[in-house]
């Protein structure tokens, strides 16, 4: 069974780790507090964020205890600096009963050379009534057809599967849970990987919003092509609303470039 798509090899550990999180930092984390949307005015006993990074969404969780489980051991000893219990990848595979109310994966699962392996181990270590967050690019997305190579969440060097929703539940079912809910606005995720996606269309070289904003805030000087930082600017002002109609209309046509799926025990 083709449970994914496969991609090509992914990075190893801690420069995985450095090169996602600087991805992290400049394209995701001013829209962070929108991943708390899914678990508003709730308090837990147990969180557990896996491919939690630096730690830096888990730790904002309201949880009496925070666990990160995470490869590298330069993001665990940050998450240790910050008062979260960490495993390593290892380490939480061999888990069982930790009784978790939420154990999450932020666009995660695409990056894991087993992720049946994962989604088992949160199995058993999810309590009765907890929930299973997992948040993926979508393969059978608007974007992937209309961008191809293009396409910001395509990542083949980092992303070893992409999931369909039609593929994530059939996994997601032959680990022993089953679909709560589907959110394909995925407001963190998908006008980002959208805009991006269009300046890629037309620039001469990848993802030239990140290259843009990682030179200014590392150099201050702008290490991109002319034509590129027009394209740039087009998408940022005047193309804006081509965006916002885009990423409504895949949404509501359940094409979007990425989900969030909230799934339970069976």
């Amino acid at each position: 069974m083709n449970i994914g798509i496969a991609g090509a090899a992914a990075l190893p550990g801690e420069k995985n780790f450095k090169k996602l999180r600087i991805k992290r930092i400049i394209m995701l984390r001013p829209l962070q507090p929108l991943q708390y949307c899914f678990v508003l005015f709730l308090t837990f006993s147990i969180w557990i964020d896996v491919g939690a990074g630096d730690g830096n969404f888990v730790s904002g969780v309201d949880a009496k205890r925070k666990i990160g489980v995470e490869g590298s051991l330069a993001a665990r000893e940050i998450m240790k600096k910050k008062g979260i219990r960490v495993f390593g990848d290892a380490s939480f595979l061999q888990k069982r009963g930790l009784a978790a109310d939420v154990i999450s994966f932020w666009h995660v699962l695409e990056h894991l050379v087993d992720p049946e392996k994962f989604l088992l181990a949160s199995f058993r270590n999810l309590k009765k009534s907890g929930e299973l967050i997992v948040a993926v690019p979508n393969i059978d997305s608007f974007e992937f057809g209309f961008f191809e190579r293009d396409w910001f969440h395509l990542e083949p060097k980092l992303h070893l599967w992409h999931f369909s929703p039609k593929s994530i539940k059939i996994l997601l079912r032959k680990c022993g849970f089953r679909i709560k809910r589907i959110d394909y606005f995925s407001i963190e995720h998908h006008p980002t990987g959208l805009l991006q996606s269009f300046i890629n269309k037309g620039s001469s070289q990848k993802n030239s919003l990140h290259k843009l904003v990682k030179s200014i805030r590392q150099t201050g000087a702008v290490a991109v092509k002319a034509s590129d930082v027009l394209v740039n600017l087009f998408w940022l002002t005047l193309g804006l609303p081509i965006i916002f109609i885009v990423w409504i209309i895949n949404s509501l046509t359940e094409r979007s470039g990425t989900f969030v799926i909230v799934a339970v025990k069976r």
